[in-house]
Order: C-alpha cells, then structure tokens, then sequence
C-alpha cells in the first residue's frame, strides 16, 4: 500500500504535475468516502448500506487509479476513473429515484473532475451527464423510475454537505494545480528567456505570409547585427532589406519556395550588419504547428558563423596556396626537363610557353629575346590565337619604360601590374583586351638579361610575391636553358662551319694545286719551245708561245685575286649604310651592258626596291656575279632575258630579291652544290668555280640567305635576303 500512495518520478513535470493530480483527487475521494460510511450510522442510518456500498466501489477504484498513475498509463486512469464515477452517479440516482434523489447532484462532481482530467474533451463528461440526467428525467415521468428512498432532512443535508465538500476539495486541487502550473510557467519562462538572451545564436519568429514578416526577434540579434529588436518587429521586413546583395535574390527566392512547401528552411548566407561590417548567418527554421496539426509561424535561428567562415576561407587558402605551390613545382619540373632535353631554341621557348599556361590557366604567356642591336625586345614565343597573330606581325617592344616588358629588362627586375587600368607603365595590347593583371619577369643568364617572359590574367590582383618567386625561378630556369641552347647551337654550327672549312680546303688543296699546276705545266713546256724559236730564230713561233705562257699567267693571277677576295670576306668589312636596292641594281646593270648588249640580252628591273642595310661594295659583287652567271649559262636562248625583283618578306621581316633567267638551268640534284667552293657544273665554260661561294658568304655575313630555284631547260631563279635599316620613331 505504501508503494502505491508514494507519488513516482515520471520522467517530464508535466506529467507529475498531471499525476500529483489524479493523486489529490484519489486520495481526497478515499478519504471522504471513509469519513461518509462512519458518520452515516450516526446521522441517517437509512444511508448507510448505500453509503457501505459506494464507498467499496470508491476505494477500490481509487487505489486501481493510483496503480495505473504509477504504471504511467495516465489516460487509461482518467478515463477508468471519470467513467467509473459517471457509473456510481448514475446507478446510485436511478435507485434512488430518479432526478429528484439529491446524489444526483453527483454529476457536478463528476464534470469538475472530468475537466480537470480531460482538459482537451471537457464537452464530451458534460454532455454525457446531462444526457443522463435528461434521460433520468424522462424515466421518471414516464414512470419506468419511481422514488423507491425516502430521505429525511438530515440526510440531504449530509448527501449534500458530502458533495460541497467534495467540491471544496476539487476546488482547493484545482487551486494547488493552477499554482503548480504557473509557478512552472514563469520557471519556463525565466529559463527560456535565460536561454535566448545567453546562447550565441538569435531565436526568431516570421509569420506565414509569403515574404515571412518577423513578429518576434531575441535580444541576441542586437549582438550579432548591432541593430535593435525593435528594428526588425516596427518593420517586419527588415531582414530582407539587410541581406547581402550578391545573396538576397537567392535567399528570398528560397524563402518564397520554403513558405509554399512548408518544408523546413536551412540556408548560409551574409548579411550587412551595423556599420557596414558583412556576417555571415546560417539560418536554420522549421514551421511549429497546433494541437490540431494547423501551423502557426516559422520559428528559426540565426547563428553567427562568420568565424567559421574566415577559418574555412583560410583553409581554402591554405589549400589553393599548396595547390597552387604543387603546381608551380610541377610546372618547374617540366620546364626543367624540357631545358634539358630541348636544345633547339625555336622548339624550347614554345614549350615552356605552353607548359606555363596550361599548368596555371593563365590567360595569355609570352617570351621576348632582345634583338642583336640591343634595342628591342622582340616575341618569339606566345600562346593562344593572338599569339599566333602577334608572332605574324613580328611583335616588338623598344627597351624603355613604356612597357612591362621593356622596363623588367631595362632594370633587371621583375614587375607586376595588379590593376592593369592603374599601371601607366603598362603597354595597352589591343589582341589581348581581358588582361586584368601581369607580370614581367627578366631573362638572365649568367648576370646579363637576355630577354623578358609575359605572363597575363583576366583575374585582378592575379599574382602575389611568392607568384614572382617561382616565376622568377622558372625565368631563370628558361634563361639558361636559352643561353645553353644558344651556346649548342653556336658549337653545332661551328663543327659544321669547321667540316665545311675541311671539305672546302680539301676542295681548295686539290683545285688549287690542280689549277696552278696547270699553267706551271704550260710555262715550264713553252719555255722549253722558246729556247728552242730563240736557237732556230724563228719569231713568229716564239711570239706564239710567249703569248701561251702569258696567258697561262693571267690564268693563275685571276684564280689567286678571287681566292684572295674570297679570304678577305668577314675579315675586311665596311661599315653597313642604308641605299636603295634599285641604285644598287642600275649600277650592276650599268657595269656589265657589254657583255649584256653583246648577248643580247633584255633586262627587265620589276617593281619597287626596299632600302637595305649592307655594305656597297660586297652586294654589288653578289649582283655582278649573279647576273655574269645568267650571262654565261644563257645558252642557246633566242630571247634572252634577264629578271631582277622583289618577292616579299620572310619569316624574320627581311625582303626577299631574285635575280632570273630563261636560259639553260641546273639540275635540281646539284642545288646543294652550287654554292660550293670551286664547284663547276660545266668546265667547258670559263671560270674558276669560286664565284657563288663568294656570293653566298657575302649574303650569309649580312644575316640573310640565298637558295636556287631551277630545272634544267627552264632558266634558274636566285633568291636572296638582306636586311634593312631600323624604323624610325
């Protein structure tokens, strides 16, 4: 028994609240009925085997409530209970006598105590009651319930002080409870205004409309934001009108999308806080509903995650700067190998040209070498189509302080132009107008810059101290890559030079002591035949034969004066002038009309001549002896005709010359050997085989290039470059 009247702990305090009820109400009831069946006898002793009987269903079915309060079974309680009592009520009144028989006045107890116990159904105990009394009251005039109990004065007056005493005590439980319930109220209430004014986060509540209007906000909001309370309830949409703007269209549509699907809301986002300062919020709300299932309002939280924020932001730096230094690595690595395994210099600044934007997504790299004269930084390598277009137009930049490129070179040193727009430095390339930001970075090899790398973003601000750093790496990297290629290139060129000498000297050993040995032989026989037109004093036998051996001597004087002319290339120079081509070709023309009125040749002098940069004397023994050649090799022609033009331009911007004839042609199987030393196609014709290898080292030494176009029947075409004088600014 013990057990059951001592009150368990139900794990919620609503429920205790809800069982220290149903305990009072037990309890109160087993007492009164104790109290009802003692005083009875005494006081109305017709009362008392009804009131022995009421009490033995009352007790019973009080302790049976108290067994399923501890049980937990609160509902099956209340209902067993406020049934069971509706039941006694009933069936004691219809014994009694129907309506008139005072226990009915047992209904008001049972509705209070159906109120109190079935706060959410408290109709249903009413209208049950007065059904029963209604249907009592029927019975009664229809005569099914007759008065079967006579009851004195007394025993009213005990019936009914029985029930004000019971309803005293329903009073005074009802009492106890409400102050139970407020005093737990104001307990919730202080702890949950405890709760929103301490937690790092701010409680709101938005109303159903389809903008969400905020109706209520937590004094949190003035410590995250700096703005009021009052602020966000006098204008209900004043948390849209402080979003970011980059955010705000994104997070109304997805408020907007929330309120129609009353699916829960959960979105990170910024706002602009008091002063201007940018928070980040994650806002987190679902919709609360009623008890019949009918929602009410959103209520969320906005927590302040800006710190989060800033460490994720760090993160990610941290992780694109490794990322980002990975890269840079790699990069070096390849540009490494490729200055390792690529000598030629045409190939390798291409290479390294793409590998640099393809790592770094760049938008735009290029490579500059300065030129001979040591005026211009001249592109060589660039990537991309306006690359392409800006290596076509042979792309220069003076070496100055008006660009990028020209300045890093002028002052050894690296420059970076953030903001492009803000740099007055900065050469303005319209082929590349999404350049936001670049640097310059020079090319040094062993102290001396040889040049300069571009390397342009479409992103401001793209690249940072540590960017020159590797960058500068890879620069140098290039630059020696470039200066060793250069020196390979150099010794290539040299040992094919020295085979070329070798063959050449072999060639020249064996020519010369050929060619002179011939005229030798000749002299020394005519000697011999004049001694012997000197014994015999014949005269005209000797004039004959001092005329053999006086040509013999001419023979070996012209072989020695253009061997002697040939040696004297690249070691005797005048100095370059700028002349007109045209002026240079009148004076050839003009030297050799002889022989070009004795072969009737026609001349034809076609288009308008460059200004080229040479030295007079030597070009104008390349044209002497390339028109001799077509004089000599004209043939049997009928119609002899000799072509001097220009063709254009090269690769490198040099115009291209020809010098052609319609006469017998070469060979396409001796056009390497042309131009070799005391090469003679046809030794039927004069010459000493000297002459082409006198033009072509001529031409070679002017940084130009000559080859033959020729079939045999068709006539030859010499085509020849020189180079002109700079432009002037």
């Amino acid at each position: 028994m013990g057990r059951i009247l001592n009150l368990p702990d139900l794990g919620s305090e609503d429920l205790n609240i809800q069982a220290r009820l149903y305990y009072r109400l037990s309890a109160g009831l087993i007492v009164l009925s104790l109290i009802f069946v003692i005083l009875t006898p005494f006081l109305a002793p017709p009362l008392t085997q009804r009131a022995l009987i009421i009490a033995g269903v009352v007790v019973p079915a009080s302790l049976c409530v108290l067994w399923l309060v501890r049980r937990k079974k609160l509902r099956y309680a209340a209902v067993f209970f406020v049934s069971l009592l509706w039941l006694i009520v009933t069936l004691a009144s219809v014994t009694a006598g129907g309506i008139s028989a005072p226990v009915t006045l047992g209904y008001v107890i049972v509705i209070l105590i159906g109120v109190l116990t079935f706060k959410k159904r408290p109709y249903f105990i009413v209208g049950i009651c007065a059904l029963a009394v209604v249907l009592m009251a029927l019975a009664q005039m229809t005569g099914v319930v007759t008065q079967t109990v006579e009851y004195s004065p007394v025993a009213r007056a005990i019936i009914y002080v029985f029930f004000f005493v019971v309803a005293g005590l329903l009073q005074s439980i009802t009492a106890m409870n409400t102050q139970q319930l407020l005093v737990k109220s104001r307990e919730n209430e202080a702890r949950y205004r405890s709760l929103l004014e301490n937690i790092p986060a701010t409680i709101y509540i938005n109303s159903l409309q389809p903008e969400a209007p905020t109706t209520y906000v937590s004094p949190q909001v003035e410590k995250i934001l700096g703005y009021p309370r009052r602020a966000f309830t006098d204008d209900p949409l004043f948390w849209t009108k402080i979003l970011h703007p980059d955010d705000a269209a994104l997070v109304k549509q997805q408020s907007r999308r929330t309120s129609e699907s009353l699916e829960p809301f959960s979105m990170e986002y910024r706002v602009i806080a008091k002063e201007n300062r940018v928070v980040w919020l994650k806002d987190d709300a679902l919709l609360v509903y009623d008890e019949n299932g009918k929602p009410l309002y959103w209520l969320g939280v906005w927590t302040d995650i800006t710190s989060l924020k800033q460490v994720e932001d760090e993160q990610a730096d941290l992780v694109h700067g490794l990322t980002k230094r990975t890269i840079q690595l790699q990069t070096a690595a390849d540009v490494a190998r490729a200055a390792t395994s690529i000598l030629d210099i045409n190939d390798l600044l291409p290479s390294v040209v793409e590998l640099i934007r393809d790592h770094f997504e760049y938008y735009y790299v290029g490579m500059f070498l300065i030129d001979e004269a040591g005026e211009w930084a001249v592109l060589r390598a660039a990537s991309g189509e306006m690359g392409r277009q800006m290596l076509e137009m042979g792309h220069r930049l003076k070496l100055e302080d008006s660009s990028m490129v020209g300045w890093c070179i002028k002052h050894k040193q690296a420059r970076i132009a953030l903001d492009v727009g803000e740099d007055a430095v900065r050469f303005v390339n319209p082929l590349l107008p999404l350049t936001r930001s670049e640097i310059a970075l020079p090319l040094i090899a062993h102290g001396n810059v040889i040049g300069a790398m571009t390397i342009q973003s479409e992103k401001p601000a793209a690249f940072s101290r540590v960017d020159i750093t590797a960058l500068q790496a890879m620069a140098d990297l290039v630059a020696n890559a470039l200066e060793n290629a250069r020196l390979f290139t150099e010794r290539v060129g040299l040992n094919k030079e020295l085979e070329s000498q070798n063959e050449e000297l072999e060639r020249f050993t064996y020519t010369v002591s050929h060619d002179l040995r011939s005229p030798l032989v000749t002299i020394r026989g005519f000697l011999g035949y004049l001694r012997q037109d000197v014994s015999s004093g014949d005269m005209t036998r000797f004039d004959h034969d001092l005329n053999r051996i006086a040509s013999a001597v001419d023979k070996m004087q012209t072989l020695l004066n253009e061997l002697l002319e040939l040696s004297r290339i690249g070691r005797i120079a005048n100095p370059p002038e700028a002349i007109p081509f045209g002026e240079l070709v009148r004076e050839a023309v003009e030297l050799l009309s002889g022989p070009l009125e004795a072969g009737k040749i026609r001349m034809e002098i076609n288009g308008a001549f460059p200004m080229v940069l040479v030295d007079r004397l030597r070009v104008a023994e390349v044209l002497q002896n390339l028109i001799s050649n077509a004089i000599k090799f004209m043939g049997d022609q009928p119609n002899p005709v000799i072509e001097i033009g220009a063709a254009g331009t090269d690769a490198d911007g040099k115009p291209i010359l020809y010098i052609r004839d319609n006469g017998v042609g070469i060979d396409p199987k001796y056009h390497d050997r042309i131009f070799g030393l005391f090469n003679r196609l046809d030794p039927s014709i004069e010459g000493t085989g000297i002459g082409l290898t006198l033009v072509k080292r001529i031409v070679e030494i002017h940084g130009g290039r000559i080859w033959l176009d020729s079939e045999l029947g068709r006539g030859a075409t010499f085509y020849f470059t020189l180079p002109i004088p700079e432009p002037k600014i």
